[in-house]
């Protein structure tokens, strides 16, 4: 079985976003784009952080209870972020999620600039699109139904019946 990896099952088209954006213009690029997280990028296009819903929930009760202005995204982002590369292995990706709060990784490439994300949706498309997934699919029997006890199967077997 080919096993799938994060170039196999990566969205490539996703929203990123730079730390010196306004929060504010971010949050409603999220919005826009209907993401719960966003990479953000450096001035050189690498990765240093993700924008989650989490954090712009943060920019907002900042807002509310003490009046701040606005902000930057690096203000606010998760600066410490999981990353995986294209070859990671499906399995070892959620493993990831499993042990880690983030409902997205990003996918960077060996100079680590983001090529994509993939998603925990990303990951159940990936193993229910494995069609001969015994856990979730079962076992085929291609056996013929027993209905003369081990003496059939024997005159069955050889090619008696």
């Amino acid at each position: 079985m080919n096993v799938p990896t994060g170039a196999d099952i990566m969205d490539r088209s996703e929203l990123t976003l730079t730390e010196e954006l306004d929060i504010g213009t971010a949050m409603r690029k999220m919005l826009r784009a209907k993401l719960t997280g966003v990479p953000v990028l450096d001035s050189d296009g690498r990765l240093c952080g993700m924008l989650t819903e989490k954090d712009c929930l943060k920019a907002l009760v900042r807002q509310a209870m003490d009046g701040a202005p606005g902000g930057t995204v690096r203000e606010f982002m998760t600066a410490s972020v999981d990353s995986i590369t294209p070859a990671t292995q499906l399995l070892d990706i959620a493993h990831l999620f499993l042990n880690r709060p983030f409902r997205k990784l990003p996918v960077v490439d060996s100079d680590g600039r983001v090529i994509g994300q993939v998603s925990r949706r990303d990951i159940l498309r990936a193993i229910d699109s494995a069609k001969d997934n015994a856990f979730l699919y079962g076992v085929e029997d291609h056996r013929p139904p027993e209905t003369g006890g081990v003496h059939s199967a024997m005159e069955r077997a050889r090619g008696k019946s």
